[in-house]
């Protein structure tokens, strides 16, 4: 259940986006900061007990804080064009769908340049 939790938000943001649309960036950010204490308290059971875990510990919550960033950014500006240039009546739903295939992109991107230092 704890896997899906995130994913159950991007939904319920989704859904209010037709319904109640003053309520989406507010479930957007719970949902952010949630998968965000999700993966660093998965993070952190997995380097308990290792030898130097404090470091790995930092190094894989760095990374991910600033892939996020990234990710925010890039997503932000690609939500931006699209609303641009499709306009107000359209915009929202372009906006957020760029917004997401960014995000993939960039955490796949930092996934694949990650791997390639750790191997």
């Amino acid at each position: 259940m704890q896997k899906y939790l995130p994913f159950l938000f991007l939904v319920a943001t989704l859904v209010s986006l037709a319904i109640y649309p003053a309520i989406s960036p507010t479930f957007g950010m719970i949902a952010l900061l949630l998968s965000l204490a999700l993966s660093t308290y998965a993070i952190y059971t997995k380097h308990t007990g290792t030898e130097y875990a404090r470091a790995k510990l930092l190094k894989e919550v760095g990374v991910m804080v600033f892939t996020l960033v990234i990710i925010l950014f890039l997503g932000g500006l690609a939500a931006m064009l699209a609303n641009y240039q499709v306009g107000m009546r359209w915009g929202e739903a372009a906006g957020l769908v760029s917004a997401l295939a960014t995000s993939f992109a960039v955490g796949y991107l930092v996934r694949k340049g990650m791997m390639r230092l750790k191997g």
